[in-house]
């Protein structure tokens, strides 16, 4: 069976997200970031909460010091 790692940048888990979600055999990983509260982790075993804490305040500091934000996303991958 192929398994599936879900990734969103805010994870709006409404309606019956949650069941339909659960109920996917093939789903092994959601990974989420905190700019939406994830109480409860709202029963997904698999849901993982990343914070934004860190790159936002480096981001800050960038600013601050008249620095490049963009330097820090230049090891992300891009697809396409």
């Amino acid at each position: 069976m192929r398994t599936v790692s879900l990734a969103c940048t805010h994870g709006l888990f409404t309606g019956p997200a949650i069941e339909r979600l659960s109920a996917r055999d093939d789903v092994t990983e959601v990974v989420t970031t905190n700019t939406v509260p994830q109480a409860g982790h709202y029963g997904l075993p698999h849901l993982e909460v990343r914070s934004v804490a860190p790159v936002f305040a480096e981001a800050i500091s960038r600013i601050h010091l008249g620095e490049s934000v963009s330097s820090l996303f230049s090891d992300v991958p891009t697809h396409g």
